[in-house]
């Protein structure tokens, strides 16, 4: 955002607002793949529009926005990458492109133009723009479901490492990834827990596509819907799956897992963990793209604590990360 004077509350106002400037702007240079065209060394201007298909002019003027913000460098007539602007090449480990490219565009910054018809009419802003929710309307666009399902893919990868150097697991012998895509999570997990077992549950079109992909023996691929019946486990992980939610939507998948948890089992809810008062936390806003995309919502230690004694839970303990994301762990009762 422009480098206003914060002493100034007219021109913190203005710092505020011009984020959605930035965000589009990321967008941008994420969209057209800026990031490898440059490559690792820097690259001219007309280099970066050969390779982007963008034209000189108006590329000139976003890269010159962009480093104003501090995304990118530029010296004598070439723009290069900083520490910043490698998360954006598509080939890094960790690449953010896919997050950038689905979550700032497409179908998500048109749902978050429908917010006003959330906070007068209620309801998802997503669904009054599209006339259904956005799960059900991935299912009609492929393209889309696959570029989010990349997005949430890159979020993940390192959110996960830093949860399993954060979290203890407790003993268990079989363990259910719900909703787990791709299966990072329970293999992680299992890699720490020699004689186990794991069993990645999603819906049935998601489990036949990652069937040939899990490499790990000990994890069965097992399609259905949490919201029918889950597989009988000892542990279950819910990652980024109640936020999703509303509480009665929640309820219902934590009913189910009660119903099918063997004695003394454990569920493992990993989301937001919104701090009781309000402060500068990305929660907040995680919270309100919530509301617009899924009608779901983040929740407090609280808020999680009503949840579980209402399905059949005990909170045993909350674990923060450096993350936004919390890992709320209780026993069935």
């Amino acid at each position: 955002m422009p480098a206003f004077p914060q002493s100034n509350p007219l021109f913190a106002l203005v710092e505020m607002a011009s984020g959605l400037w930035v965000s589009r702007a990321l967008w941008a240079a994420a969209e057209l793949g800026v990031a490898d065209a440059i490559g690792n060394e820097p690259a001219t201007l007309e280099e970066i529009a050969a390779a982007t298909g963008a034209r000189e002019e108006p590329l000139r003027r976003l890269m010159k926005a962009l480093v104003s913000v501090g995304l990118f460098t530029a010296a004598d007539d070439r723009f290069g990458h900083n520490d910043t602007s490698i998360f954006l090449k598509s080939d890094h480990p960790l690449s953010q492109r896919p997050f950038l490219r689905s979550v700032f565009g497409g179908e998500h910054y048109a749902g978050w133009g429908a917010l006003g018809q959330s906070l007068t009419e209620g309801g998802t802003a997503f669904d009054h723009l599209y006339g259904r929710p956005v799960f059900d309307w991935y299912g009609d666009h492929p393209a889309e479901a696959e570029a989010f399902s990349r997005a949430m893919r890159s979020t993940t990868l390192l959110i996960e490492t830093l949860l399993m150097a954060a979290w203890s697991p407790p003993p268990f012998e079989l363990a259910v990834d719900v909703g787990g895509s791709r299966g990072t999570l329970v293999a992680g997990l299992l890699a720490r827990a020699p004689e186990a077992r794991g069993i990645l549950f999603d819906l049935p079109e998601i489990a036949d596509a990652v069937r040939p992909e899990i490499a790990e023996p000990r994890i069965a691929v097992v399609g259905g819907d949490f919201f029918e019946s889950v597989p009988a486990a000892d542990l279950y992980l819910l990652k980024l799956i109640l936020h999703d939610w509303d509480d009665e939507r929640s309820e219902a998948i934590l009913r189910n897992i009660r119903a099918a948890i063997r004695p003394g089992g454990r569920v493992v809810i990993i989301d937001a963990l919104l701090p009781e008062a309000v402060e500068n936390h990305p929660g907040f806003l995680m919270d309100l793209n919530m509301m617009v995309m899924t009608g779901g919502k983040e929740r407090t230690a609280a808020e999680f604590t009503a949840l579980l004694e209402q399905t059949g839970f005990r909170l045993e303990s909350i674990t923060p990360t450096p993350t936004p994301m919390g890992i709320v762990q209780a026993v069935a009762v």
